[in-house]
């Protein structure tokens, strides 16, 4: 096959970049927004994990009783209660590894989105590059048919053709000029949603290359098979924590309270105590547990079905390639048999055999396969591209 230098993807979607100048691909404001996915996840992820202990409630309250014989009393209340599980059958221990589970799935997916968004960038600077190598082609057959139209009307006014022939090689060179003018208008619109996603200048810019990886090493490293196994641990332990709801807990409680009043002045209680506690009677148990142990059941076979999805999409990949490969053998041939015409038409040319419109019309032709054969080369790399910005970790 031909391929080019391999590119390792490193830590985060950045290292997807590595492009030798250095140059951040994302435009700051995306980048920005990105931070702030990044930094909301931690955050979120924290708290999940703390999430069982309990708040400690502070209150105060004022009151006024209007009696009839002893007259108005004031009473002033001060409390700060605590009541805190401390045991609930393996539900906290669960709890806990479903926040690291749940915050391995949420990186995972934000990462999946940075490297989206990446991809998009190189995607769009492919794109670019393709329409400039399809616009200088698109000019090499504009030259042909005007070298065809002049041939044409040379025959024409010669007596050797009619006009119908005439008239199909000028709507030919007309439908190369429109074509032309779309795909400047089409490099237009791709430009346009590279500088949306970029700050950097197109010209400036230089992608990584990519090359063809094996098999192991993509399903190793999907990123998407790594988000459902994430998804399916933490199914996994939202399941035991559901089952753990309806067991023992064990909880510690503290109640102080200050109360103030005109009668007894000032009076100070302190509580504190075990608690022990357990569901009797929930009609939905059943079917609570029995929904869960289903999500867990089916995130596990999505993880199965996850994997035949990246390696059907791997092999398709592959064929892409070689079909990719077909076409650039056969431009260069082309492009070989090409210029060994133009060499014996130069001769001829010089020996006054044939005119300058034989050797500018080979030109242009062995142009048009150098410049398919580019592009083909394209098309290639926005095949492992799609491979690349969907892999996770080094490679």
């Amino acid at each position: 096959m031909r391929l080019v230098k391999l590119v390792s993807l490193a830590y985060m979607s950045i290292s997807f970049l590595c492009a030798t100048d250095n140059i951040s691909f994302l435009s700051s404001l995306k980048q920005e927004k990105l931070d702030i996915d990044r930094q909301k996840i931690e955050l979120e992820s924290k708290n999940l994990k703390y999430n069982w202990i309990k708040q400690i409630t502070g209150s105060y309250s004022t009151s006024t009783i209007d009696g009839r014989y002893s007259g108005d009393t004031n009473s002033d209340t001060l409390s700060v209660m605590f009541d805190q599980p401390v045991f609930k059958s393996g539900g906290i221990y669960y709890a806990i590894q479903y926040a690291g589970a749940n915050r391995e799935f949420l990186r995972l997916n934000a990462t999946s989105n940075e490297q989206n968004i990446i991809k998009s960038v190189i995607s769009s600077w492919l794109d670019i590059k393709k329409y400039d190598l399809q616009i200088n082609r698109q000019g090499y057959l504009i030259k042909n048919a005007k070298i065809d139209i002049i041939r044409k009307q040379e025959q024409y006014e010669s007596g050797f053709l009619d006009s119908s022939f005439l008239d199909q090689a000028i709507l030919t060179k007309t439908t190369f000029e429109k074509i032309l003018i779309d795909m400047e208008a089409l490099r237009y619109s791709q430009l346009m949603t590279f500088k949306s996603l970029s700050d950097s200048n197109y010209m400036d810019i230089t992608p990584p290359t990519f090359a063809m990886i094996d098999q192991n090493t993509y399903i190793n490293n999907s990123i998407v098979l790594k988000r459902q196994n994430a998804q399916s641990k933490r199914a996994e332990y939202l399941k035991k924590m559901t089952i753990t709801n309806y067991f023992l807990t064990f909880s510690v409680y503290a109640n102080y309270q200050d109360v103030a009043n005109d009668i007894n002045l000032d009076d100070t209680y302190n509580q504190m105590g075990l608690r022990v506690s357990v569901p009797l009677i929930d009609v939905n148990r059943g079917r609570t547990i029995e929904i869960q142990q289903l999500e867990h059941l089916k995130s596990k076979i999505e993880v199965q079905d996850i994997e035949v999805e990246e390696s059907n999409l791997y092999r398709d990949s592959i064929k892409k390639i070689e079909l990719l490969n077909k076409k650039i053998d056969i431009v260069t041939d082309d492009a070989k048999l090409y210029d060994s015409l133009l060499v014996s038409t130069k001769e001829l040319f010089e020996a006054g055999e044939k005119t300058v419109h034989d050797v500018d019309t080979l030109y242009n032709s062995k142009q048009t396969m150098i410049l398919d054969r580019e592009i083909y080369k394209i098309d290639a790399q926005k095949v492992f591209l799609n491979l690349y910005a969907k892999m996770y970790g080094e490679i």
